[in-house]
């Protein structure tokens, strides 16, 4: 489960402090507008300029999502910077001298970068190469300050609202064609699974949808201060907060995630090279140590059967110096893939020093672990007809059983070590009934 898909009490409390929020923010509304709108601005602004922060100082973190990320983070930065300036613009703030409107134009601006710059930004996704983050923030600055300009000095940007008419046709087909470019921007999102995690696709979706609905409120008012204006602001601190979780999983929750993630997986990578044999790739003397004993203890406490098979590998010094040592680990090589294609998913095979080899039989009893070891013959045997060796594969065994019984009057460790010795024995024994040129079990 996702941090950001926790249930229960702690989404309890988000939703009690987001109505408390929206109450409140409804509540200041009534006394005083303006202050109603500078907060609501104020989140938006916040979100965008930590949005920046934050994935400008993670994003050798966040390597999967750097193009999007890094260069939506940068336009937001100056959507932040002129939805300031919406701010301070806005009719009643006497901040800026005139009845010019400066607000409406300021607000069209920054949808329109806003949603251009999220598509730019899907698009260019599918793009290999990475960015030049210092040239997309020079031309933001640029095209910021053109913008700027165009409102404030020169005033060659459209005028968005008249006094005692309301909203000009400009400023409505405007709002529409946002609302065109972030459904764009949804349909490109839903195909860009590959790039990002679903719970990002969920949140950015979230964030898009409402920004579309934000803008329908804002085709409709009539007035800076009514209602549709009014929601229209509520669904924008809604998209942006959608936005803020989407950031904030992708640049700090992931990558730790990530990091944790990667540490166990090296961890538990460098555990599984700690029990294997290097030459064979079967488990190794520790791995089959630790394995018998656990198993002696389940039987100690809970019942059932185990038998092991002591294995030594014979003639691998006449190997060695007649073909050489290469042979040699090719002779043990073939033992281990023999093994560990006749064994059972539940058996252990383990290669415990130079040519000796161990098998933990779990649930076994001796009588099913020798018909299991006659199985095991006859694969040597085909290994020793094919001729695909120049040399003959052999080797001797010895079983040894152990179950509850074997407890009542010694200790685990004990009945390890009467355990290995019984099978260590029995496997010698089966070593000297051979002859020295028979290479067959008979």
């Amino acid at each position: 489960m996702s941090p950001l898909d926790q249930s229960g009490p702690t989404n309890t409390y988000k939703i009690l402090f987001a109505l408390a929020a929206a109450i409140g923010l409804y509540l200041i509304s009534l006394a005083n507008y303006l202050l109603f709108h500078s907060l609501a601005e104020l989140f938006s602004v916040m979100i965008g300029a930590t949005m920046f922060v934050i994935t400008w100082y993670a994003r050798e973190y966040t390597k999967e999502h750097f193009d999007f990320l890094a260069f939506a983070s940068v336009a937001y930065l100056f959507v932040a910077l002129l939805d300031v300036l919406h701010t301070l613009a806005y009719q009643g703030m006497a901040v800026f001298p005139g009845n010019d409107f400066f607000a409406n134009q300021l607000w069209v601006a920054a949808r329109y970068l806003e949603s251009l710059s999220i598509l730019a930004g899907l698009l260019l996704l599918r793009k290999p190469r990475k960015f030049n983050l210092f040239r997309v923030f020079l031309f933001y600055a640029g095209l910021t300050l053109a913008i700027s300009l165009a409102i404030f000095v020169v005033k060659i940007f459209p005028v968005c609202y008249v006094a005692g008419q309301g909203q000009t046709a400009f400023k409505i087909i405007s709002e529409f064609i946002v609302i065109g470019i972030f459904l764009t921007d949804i349909y490109l999102l839903s195909r860009s699974g590959d790039y990002f995690d679903a719970i990002v696709i969920r949140n950015l979706n979230l964030s898009l949808m409402t920004a579309v609905a934000t803008e329908l409120c804002f085709t409709l008012y009539l007035s800076n201060y009514d209602w549709f204006n009014l929601v229209g602001h509520y669904l924008k601190i809604v998209s942006f907060y959608f936005l803020s979780r989407a950031v904030i999983y992708t640049s700090i929750q992931k990558p730790y995630a990530t990091i944790f993630r990667s540490l166990t997986e090296k961890e538990a990578a460098l555990e599984q090279v700690s029990l294997t044999d290097e030459l064979t790739g079967l488990y190794n003397r520790r791995a089959a140590l630790t394995f018998l004993g656990k198993n002696l203890n389940q039987i100690q406490h809970s019942g059932g059967d185990l038998t092991i098979c002591f294995m030594d590998v014979d003639g691998l010094k006449r190997t060695n110096d007649q073909f050489g040592h290469l042979a040699g680990d090719d002779l043990l090589a073939t033992v281990a893939r023999l093994l560990a294609q006749s064994v059972r998913e539940s058996d252990y095979a383990c290669r415990i020093g130079g040519d000796e080899f161990l098998l933990l039989l779990p649930q076994t009893t001796e009588p099913e672990a020798q018909a299991l070891m006659n199985r095991v013959y006859a694969a040597r045997d085909r290994i020793n007809q094919s001729g695909a060796k120049p040399f003959p594969v052999d080797f001797s065994m010895g079983l040894a059983y152990a179950s509850q019984n074997r407890f009542a009057q010694a200790s685990l460790d004990q009945v390890m070590d009467q355990l290995l010795e019984e099978a260590d024995n029995r496997m010698y024994a089966d070593k000297k009934s051979k002859q020295t040129t028979q290479w067959s079990k008979t």
